[in-house]
């Protein structure tokens, strides 16, 4: 390509001599985004009975100890009675009144055992007045992502209805090359980005380098762990990671300028004379 020198005297094109420095090395490795096992939570009834009002749906964000249904049960309600009345008979004067507390205490926790939360225990003992549902209580915060709850239904104990995921600290599982793993380590930094986020940078650490080599790709598992205080990161998402390895390279280094596009590929130009 012939570029007159009038073009390069008017500064329209400049060139810039290439420099060799010490880069910092990383790895770049590819994956998707997985929730935390241990954010995950399932709400399941430890009672049978009916399924009274459904108050969540898939996709709403709670918090932990906020309703996510109401369960008629008259193994629960049953066992109210029971608390309430020896509960009564405990606080009448009386010289029966240690045996009352202590039938109490045992009713309380047989309350708890059926899923009774310590909100429901404390408003029983205030107004002496049976609950007619069993709250059913999400665990923990985070967005609802299983709901197999619907007024009416009539479920067995043991039953799961739904499903609350924590996502402000995300796995991000990527793909090592088998040539890269000597390079990496728990503990180092990590630079994600995503294409539905790409002027967003996320950070991360490698927390794990998981199992054996796959023999179809020959990569290896490796976990990230990611922050995600705005819920940015969506299980399932493709990113792209740089995984610092802390050791530097020396490597020739342009300006980002002088990559250009020409279809699929990137070129740089080689000016051969300084003048055209």
């Amino acid at each position: 390509i012939h570029i007159p020198a009038a073009s390069l005297a008017s500064g329209e094109i400049r060139v810039e001599a290439m420099r060799r420095q010490p880069l910092a090395d990383t790895v770049v490795v590819n994956g998707q985004i997985q929730p935390k096992p241990l954010n995950l939570a399932h709400v399941s009834t430890r009672v049978s009975g009916t399924i009274q009002a459904v108050q969540a749906v898939i996709g709403d964000h709670v918090s932990r100890g906020q309703v996510l249904a109401t369960l008629y049960s008259p193994e629960f309600f049953a066992a109210e009675g029971d608390y309430l009345l020896a509960h009564e008979r405990a606080e009448a004067p009386g010289g029966d009144a240690g045996e009352f507390r202590n039938v109490a205490r045992s009713a309380r926790q047989r309350l708890e055992l059926l899923g009774a939360g310590a909100e429901d225990l404390e408003r029983l003992a205030r107004t002496h007045e049976a609950i007619p549902y069993l709250p059913l209580r999400s665990p923990i915060s985070g967005a609802v992502n299983e709901v197999e709850a619907g007024a009416g239904r009539q479920v067995p104990a043991g039953t799961d209805l739904f499903g609350i995921v924590d996502l402000r600290e995300v796995w991000a599982v990527v793909d090592a090359y088998e040539r890269d793993l000597g390079r990496l380590h728990v503990g180092q930094a990590a630079l994600l980005s995503t294409t539905a986020f790409p002027n967003l940078a996320f950070r991360g650490s490698v927390v794990s380098l998981e199992g054996s080599i796959k023999e179809s790709t020959r990569t290896l598992d490796v976990r990230l762990e990611v922050a995600n205080p705005q819920l940015e990161l969506r299980p399932g998402m493709f990113v792209s990671a740089r995984i610092a390895t802390g050791s530097t390279r020396s490597a020739l280094v342009i300006d980002e300028a002088a990559i250009q596009s020409q279809g699929d590929s990137k070129v740089v130009y080689v000016a051969l004379t300084d003048s055209t």
